[in-house]
């Protein structure tokens, strides 16, 4: 999972006060807040709108499109509501097994004895000869990873429609304006003459990009899925639109 510019502990205390109503003030110390207080969702959006880190504001942008294609809005991905699986960063959590005569961890045997279960042996390390090559290609996207990538998708056009811009620089000026860090917007070769860029949204487990690209009247936004692994760049990921 990436953290890009702000410590991985950093992002996930942000978000967790974002998404979940257990949080006191954001401002506040522990000392300072009373027990059991919370400020509503929308008032721990705007204190993190108003920051002055864009990694910060990018989170309150990702907080208020995923409440829109959370599992309790009435819209969610294909307009229907997502599995809890399909949320990001979702995983299952294995079933313990227990053989015949086995006691599960701390549990005394007959002989009072507390047995210490052996974890599952560590997969083979990646020789060097089986490193990735060649291009990578586009996942699909499944889930509240489609929702949010329309969200997303409509958020931009709207801000550019007859807006008038003109070449890559205002083009990535206007994005950032939109609340997109500079570190996650990549400048691609241009289109048949026209600016274009990815937008990495990939976070906390999700697969999601952005690919915009400059028209007359404004931009054309088409979210795609790139593997979530920090070796994998959303600049170098083949797309299936590069084919045709």
């Amino acid at each position: 999972m990436r953290s890009k510019s702000l410590q991985k502990p950093v992002l996930l205390t942000a978000l967790g006060c974002l998404v979940l109503s257990g949080c006191g003030r954001l401002n506040a110390s522990a000392d300072q807040t009373p027990a059991g207080s919370a400020v509503s969702a929308t008032a721990r959006r705007d204190a993190l709108s108003d920051s002055s880190d864009p990694e910060i504001r990018f989170l309150a942008l990702l907080g208020r499109v995923m409440d829109t294609c959370a599992p309790d809005s009435s819209r969610g991905a294909d307009g229907g509501v997502p599995e809890p699986e399909d949320l990001p960063g979702a995983e299952e959590e294995s079933t313990p097994r227990y053989g015949p005569g086995e006691t599960p961890p701390g549990t005394p045997n007959e002989e009072g004895d507390i047995p210490v279960p052996l974890d599952d042996p560590a997969p083979a390390t990646t020789s060097p000869d089986s490193t990735r090559r060649g291009p990578v290609k586009e996942v699909p996207l499944t889930g509240i990873d489609k929702c949010m990538g329309g969200e997303h998708a409509q958020r931009v056009r709207e801000a550019f429609e007859n807006a008038r811009t003109t070449g890559y620089q205002a083009m990535r000026e206007k994005l950032m304006g939109l609340d997109y860090p500079a570190s996650r917007i990549h400048r691609m070769p241009d289109r048949a003459g026209a600016p274009r860029a990815r937008l990495d949204l990939r976070f906390m487990g999700n697969q999601l990009a952005l690919e915009v690209t400059l028209t007359d009247g404004g931009v054309d936004v088409e979210p795609f899925g790139a593997p979530e692994t920090d070796d994998v760049k959303v600049a170098e990921v083949q797309r299936k639109a590069d084919d045709r």
